[in-house]
């Protein structure tokens, strides 16, 4: 089951692995997200929602496929790194593939988001206490359901909007906060952030998920930067969990490798050589083999001679 990021688009039209699975031999149930495409309802970002959806649609797809039915799980990219687990974790499944989504808050991914728009342009935590200020602000009015905190929000923009660094501020969506007019906020913002949980925490979820995982993140990802959820992650590993984590180097949001034009903006190029036979092989067999996949690296759950947890580090560097 392929499940949604936080796109108003039909999935139907654009989920390009809707076709690259079937021709490994790999089935794939791919459904508009309700309030997208040709799905009725209201669209929504209220993640137990989305993953009864999933489950749902789940359970649609083992009956279509009766005994031809094999290894099921679910494929999410982005928001659906808080919705794969959750559906995961209400109706087990044999897997489940994570791409370049989160083991944090998605209010945590404001302030992320926001303090790696500065470091990775080389500024110093003096600068980044200041922008988070601008996160905060950014917040209370996402918490709200964007009904208040615009005195804060227009006060953080006046206090810093001169500042050499405030034009790097992009945050995810903090731009769109701080570009926009409230007038239109306070009429977009609700349709634009329906029923996101904004405090929803997903550690409790992933300490009690048993389901053998697959994460896949990318180094330089502005939108959901990694190093808390690759750290969170990681201690997962090292209590047992079954999670397999793999960093794409010099790849951004989606898994891309990208190169960088004179004014700093991206242009996104392709996926890295590695990344859908990573997910292939995941499918087929519930692990990765000890092959190279691409220049990623790749740490593997393993078990050690005296049962202990261990992580099993491997690089596609030569």
């Amino acid at each position: 089951m392929l499940v949604h990021g936080s796109e108003h688009e039909s999935a139907l039209k654009f989920y390009p692995l809707q076709r690259q699975f079937p021709a490994e031999g790999i089935g794939v149930f791919v459904y508009d997200k309700r309030g997208t495409g040709k799905s009725g309802g209201t669209y929504t970002q209220n993640y137990l929602l989305l993953a009864e959806d999933a489950i749902a649609a789940a359970n649609e797809a083992k009956h279509v496929a009766g005994a031809r039915a094999g290894r099921i799980g679910y494929q999410g990219g982005s928001q659906g790194g808080w919705v794969v687990p959750l559906a995961a974790k209400i109706e087990p499944v044999d897997f489940a593939i994570v791409g370049f989504g989160m083991a944090v808050s998605p209010l945590d991914e404001v302030r992320e988001a926001t303090a790696f728009d500065l470091t990775s342009r080389g500024y110093g935590p003096d600068v980044v206490a200041k922008a988070m200020h601008i996160a905060d602000a950014v917040s209370t009015v996402i918490v709200s359901n964007f009904r208040s905190g615009y005195d804060q929000l227009a006060a953080v923009k006046a206090q810093y909007d001169q500042e050499p660094w405030f034009k790097y501020v992009r945050g995810d969506i903090v731009y769109y906060l701080l570009e926009t007019p409230e007038s239109k906020l306070r009429e977009q913002g609700p349709t634009l952030l329906a029923g996101v949980p904004a405090n929803y925490e997903p550690m409790p979820v992933l300490r009690n998920l048993d389901t053998p995982q697959l994460w896949i993140l990318a180094a330089d990802d502005h939108d959901t930067p990694i190093a808390e959820t690759e750290r969170r992650l990681r201690t997962l590993q090292a209590k047992g969990k079954p999670i397999t984590l793999a960093v794409f180097p010099h790849t951004e949001h989606g898994i891309y490798e990208y190169e960088t034009k004179e004014d700093g903006q991206r242009v996104d190029t392709r996926n890295p050589e590695g990344y859908f036979a990573m997910m292939r092989n995941f499918i087929l067999n519930g692990r990765l083999g000890t092959q190279r996949y691409g220049d990623s690296t790749i740490y593997r759950p393993t078990t050690s001679t005296t049962g202990a947890s261990a992580i099993d580090v491997s690089t596609g560097a030569p």
